[in-house]
Formats: C-alpha cells, sequence, structure tokens
C-alpha cells in the first residue's frame, strides 16, 4: 500500500507553504521543474516527501514529519535538486 499524503500532514504550523506556483516559477514547467524541489510550494514538498516515503516502505505521521523536517534542514538551504534532496534526505533519516 502506498503513501499518499495530503497538506493537513505536513507542519504548516512550523513551515510556510504556498499552494500555488511561485511569482518567480514563471510559466516553464518541463525537465527543469521536475529536476528541482521548491521547498516552499507544499505540493512539491508532498511529492517529495511521499515519493521519498513509498520508495523506503515508511508509513506513519512521524516519518513525514523526520523526512520534512530533514528537507528543511540549515544545512540543505542551498540543495533544490531533487537528486541531491533525495540523497541527503535519505542519509540524514539513516533510510
Amino acid at each position: 500500500m502506498t503513501v499518499q499524503l495530503k497538506k493537513e500532514h505536513l507542519q504548516t504550523a512550523k513551515y510556510t507553504y504556498t499552494w500555488k506556483r511561485d511569482n518567480g516559477d514563471g510559466r516553464y514547467a518541463g525537465p527543469k521543474d521536475r529536476s528541482r524541489v521548491d521547498k516552499d510550494e507544499g505540493y512539491e514538498v508532498l511529492e517529495f516527501i511521499e515519493n521519498l516515503m513509498n520508495k523506503h516502505s515508511k508509513k506513519t505521521l512521524g516519518d513525514v514529519h523526520n523526512a520534512e523536517n530533514a528537507l528543511h534542514a540549515k544545512e540543505l538551504s542551498a540543495v533544490v535538486m531533487r537528486d541531491d534532496l533525495n540523497a541527503k534526505v535519505k542519509k540524514a533519516l539513516g533510510w
């Protein structure tokens, strides 16, 4: 069974998200957009965490919050490439 996350699963009191494209996103939505994660766009964070959890068979709300905290860690603030984030968040969580 795969995990399907909703915005209610995120820590919206701790992190601020928008639920539409940022003004800085422009109109482009192609390979470049799919290779990056905009950490303040809730739908991108949901997709990132959902994919990560499903890949590693994680299912709890605690796992969601741990992944979300790792994604927003100060050490990863400049990391936006999806592949790099996957590797670094996975390492930080020990998954």
